[in-house]
């Protein structure tokens, strides 16, 4: 098995980025490049230096169309993770490379993937705080149950540290034992609930599995207006008002982050598989 570089693994996650941002230009889907990755575009016009993934966001009804265009066309070398098409564990979609795969020793939950990007879905938010937090505690907990139910040794238990993969082995082992082999019903679950305040006229949304705190309540209309960005080799689409968003989700987002605030995925080691 050969060994992917850095350079091949940024070069791939550009090769799916270009898809995606090409089927929604021609069916008229709205996107915006999200998180580290919209930071990198505006400060640096590519990825920050620390950062190792693509991140993007849509409104629901993007979404879901850009899932349903996903599953009904995509190159033969790609591969849609979503619990629509394939068994999924997370509430979320990843477009993902299967000419490559992942080792790791803290998170095996989807074993068998390759390089990938993130998909996200933003869903309304109530504009009660208290409210707000505990339907995405609701959230949480419900994603947990879906997590959970992933039936092979312990990927129920993946994680970014080992501190927290021991925790979750011993916390979460009691809904392993009830859940397991149930995802397809949990995920349809946890994709319904996320949904819960997108028929009501709410003026805040996310990406609603988030931390227990009272951010990241993006006023919708910064999900009206897109615009061109530079991001390596690539023109992509972000939201106009990126400074809004970035300030919400980072604070002072022009300085450099503290070093606890740096993350990226590096207890994953990619490789290419074995050509048959």
């Amino acid at each position: 098995m050969k060994e992917i570089t850095k350079e091949e693994q940024r070069a791939l996650q550009l090769e799916l980025m270009a898809y995606i941002d090409k089927v929604c230009r021609e069916q008229g889907i709205d996107y915006s490049i999200s998180a580290g990755t919209l930071l990198g575009s505006v400060k640096y016009k590519g990825y920050i230096p620390w950062d190792d993934d693509i991140d993007m966001m849509l409104t629901r009804p993007n979404y879901e169309r850009l899932m349903a265009t996903l599953m009904e066309h995509l190159p033969e070398h790609f591969t849609l993770l979503y619990y629509k098409s394939h068994v999924a564990y997370l509430p979320f979609a990843k477009l993902y490379d299967n000419r490559t795969y992942f080792v790791s020793d803290l998170d095996t939950l989807n074993r068998g993937t390759g390089i990938f990007i993130d998909i996200f879905p933003l869903d309304s938010l109530p504009a009660d705080k208290i409210e707000g937090e505990r339907f995405k505690k609701k959230v949480r907990t419900a994603v947990t149950h879906l997590v959970s139910s992933a039936p092979k040794g312990l990927s129920y238990a993946s994680s970014e540290k080992r501190l927290y993969f021991i925790a979750k082995t011993l916390l979460w082992l009691p809904y392993h034992l009830h859940y397991k082999g149930h995802s397809k019903i949990l995920a349809e679950k946890v994709d319904l609930l996320m949904q819960k305040y997108n028929n009501q006229n709410q003026k805040f949304c996310n990406f609603v599995w988030s931390p227990p705190k009272k951010t990241g309540y993006f006023d919708k209309a910064i999900f009206t207006e897109y615009e061109d960005t530079d991001f390596e080799n690539l023109k992509l689409k972000k939201i106009k008002n990126h400074d809004v968003y970035l300030s919400e989700l980072y604070g002072d987002w022009r300085n450099p982050p503290k070093k606890k605030a740096v993350r990226n995925h590096n207890y994953y080691r990619w490789y290419w598989k074995d050509k048959k």
